[in-house]
């Protein structure tokens, strides 16, 4: 211990008397100088053993002062290796692409053919030991002459040429006490390098924290995109892939608890940590997603690489992931060009998530191809964001007649984007635009608004008794903040809330039951009626119409056209029936024929609605409205 201990203070000696060292050494990995360089991996957060200085882009402190001595005595160069703020000796080490690990604590890198102890302090109860190691690779000479260096210099010898390159210009009455204060000064700086150093490790400690996922103990996004940073080089890029890779985690939070959604990404982090290579890194990046760096030589490999990895997480045995067919997807990126950014190379990968997502693919490759299109619908997401702003959508009704196709009852809101640079826009053009930028509670609410002013400019002319019908989707009905915006929209208009209808589709039902059913009640309370969209050839099952506040079923039109044969007939009055016994009402939609209009009167439907009775027009249409006989 003495002489591992002299040899620090000896070199900080060497490090405060400016006579003796006057510029630290700074080693780079760019251009070794001949051919018996060593590399070495270095520690970053050794200060002051050793760390490596942001600014000018080198490693700097004791060790390397030490690596230079020995450098001069002996012809050998140093050169650290991976420079930067990562500490990677672990993985250096076992790649043996280094001789030498420079400071670390024993016991934190394996791979180590020898160790030279150099110092030993504690941190609370805990002792630890500072070493230099080698690996099997290192030259035998390599070994020695770092060894020999570490061990063989006495305190008395440093602190002795310390003295005299500080005082041998001094007079021949020189103050010789001051020796004995030098002495005290390089014990006191040891003590304080033991400081440091404990304090260094526990700020070590707080940034590891700081780039380590809470849930699920690997990195998170910092840590990414700081190894990606650090690792992947322009010249390594064409070798590597980005994958996203995610589950539905709001679908498997409204089947089941915060634990099971937990306890799937631990499973998801551990498999993918288990499949990755050497030199691939991994993160938790949101919740439910994660982002994998990986080498592959050809695509097709990455193929594989990405097959058996969602392979391996969909074997996580669940029953709400098993029930209700939730899974993981991913989206691909080659980093085939050098220098792409981080959040680049992420953005283009989540891409490929979204589009897997929608077409319900397991893994999506986001080619040139994707991206363009991709681009493509954010610009147009971007003129629906502004479309939204500037109120271009406009409100649409279709009419609802009675089980005669007589007198108009009611009608159902629709929209059309009016926008100024194209021209009217039909839904299907915009819907999924919506859903994907996550907008499509925007324009529910938006429409929702619409209504309420609607049916408040209503009550003073000759459709003031008919209701109006308001769609909302299975998204915008799972909002938390539903029952917030809904109140708030519904109060700002006088009008009778009875005659609002709130239209839900079966899939809302199906897949939201908790907050939709919460969400539904709320509207039912306030006084609104609720209609239930596409019965009878979707999700639902008849026990929702006992589960559910439903005022009105509409009849899907497929079961409206088969009802022309004996047994669907026989259906279609079924249902009606059934509905009227529960006290629902029973509306037929899709009706387009005399002949379907009479089998919809026939099984003595409620209400009707179809393009025979009135076509999709803007509200409040004098033209339309002329022809219209209002209840």
């Amino acid at each position: 211990m003495k002489y591992k201990l002299t040899a620090i203070i000896s070199a900080a000696v060497l490090l405060i008397f400016a006579t003796f060292a006057a510029d630290a050494a700074v080693y780079t990995v760019d251009k070794p100088t001949n051919g018996n360089t060593i590399y070495v991996a270095g520690d970053p957060d050794m200060y002051p053993i050793e760390y490596y200085d942001i600014q000018e882009r080198a490693y700097k402190g004791i060790l390397p002062e030490l690596y230079k001595k020995i450098s001069e005595d002996s012809g050998i160069d140093f050169s650290y290796i991976n420079s930067g703020i990562t500490n990677d000796q672990y993985r250096l080490a076992k790649n043996k692409q280094v001789e030498i690990v420079s400071a670390h604590a024993r016991g934190d890198v394996d791979y180590l053919s020898s160790e030279v102890h150099i110092l030993t302090y504690h941190n609370g109860d805990e002792e630890i030991e500072l070493c230099v190691g080698f690996t099997p690779i290192a030259p035998p000479e390599v070994v020695n002459a770092v060894t020999t260096s570490l061990n063989s210099t006495s305190a008395e010898q440093i602190l002795r040429l310390a003295v005299e390159t500080a005082v041998k210009d001094s007079p021949a009455d020189f103050p010789f006490w001051l020796l004995f204060v030098a002495v005290g000064l390089v014990l006191l700086i040891a003590a304080l390098i033991v400081n440091i150093i404990i304090r260094r490790k526990k700020e070590k400690q707080a940034k590891e924290n700081q780039l380590t996922d809470p849930v699920t103990g690997i990195g998170n996004t910092l840590y990414f995109e700081q190894w990606y940073r650090n690792f992947i080089s322009p010249a390594s890029s064409p070798l590597y892939y980005i994958a996203y890779i995610g589950i539905d985690i709001q679908r498997i939070l409204q089947y089941a608890d915060a634990a099971v959604s937990e306890e799937i990404q631990i499973y998801a982090a551990s498999e993918i940590t288990a499949e990755i290579g050497e030199s691939d890194f991994c993160a938790r990046v949101s919740d439910g997603r994660f982002a994998v760096a990986f080498e592959s030589p050809v695509e097709e490999q990455a193929k594989e690489y990405i097959e058996r990895l969602l392979r391996r997480l969909n074997r996580f045995n669940s029953d709400v992931m098993t029930k209700y067919h939730i899974h993981f997807q991913a989206g691909v990126f080659h980093l085939d060009a050098p220098n792409i950014p981080c959040e680049k190379a992420l953005f283009n990968a989540r891409h490929g998530f979204y589009h897997a997502r929608e077409t319900g693919a397991s893994y999506v490759f986001a080619d040139s191809k994707l991206l363009q299109r991709e681009e493509y619908v954010r610009s147009l997401q971007k003129k629906l964001r502004n479309a939204l702003d500037k109120k271009e959508f406009r409100l649409y009704v279709q009419y609802i007649f009675d089980g005669k196709g007589k007198i108009a009852c009611g009608a159902e809101a629709l929209s059309r984007w009016d926008s100024l640079e194209e021209g009217v826009i039909s839904p299907t053009e915009y819907i999924t635009m919506l859903e994907t930028a996550e907008m499509i509670d925007e324009l529910d609410f938006y429409i929702l608004e619409e209504c309420c002013r609607t049916l408040h400019e209503w009550k003073e002319t000759k459709k003031k008794n008919i209701w109006l019908s308001c769609n909302m989707t299975r998204i915008t009905l799972s909002n938390e903040n539903f029952a917030v915006r809904f109140k708030e929209i519904v109060k700002k208009y006088d009008f009778d809330i009875g005659k609002l209808v709130i239209e839900i589709t079966e899939d809302a039902l199906a897949e939201s039951k908790k907050l939709v059913m919460d969400n539904i009640a709320i509207c039912k309370q306030m006084g609104c009626c609720i209609a239930l969209d596409d019965f009878g050839c979707g999700y639902s099952s008849v026990k929702d119409l006992n589960d559910y506040p439903i005022d009105i079923i509409k009849i899907d039109r497929e079961l409206i056209v088969d009802s022309n044969t004996e047994k669907g007939g026989h259906l279609l009055t079924g249902i009606i029936q059934l509905a009227h016994y529960l006290g629902i009402k029973a509306l037929c939609e899709g009706v387009e024929t005399e002949e379907e209009l009479a089998i919809s009167a026939g099984a003595e439907c409620d209400y009707i609605q179809g393009y025979l009775l009135g076509r999709t027009n803007p509200a409040n249409e004098p033209s339309v409205e002329r022809n219209i006989t209002f209840k």
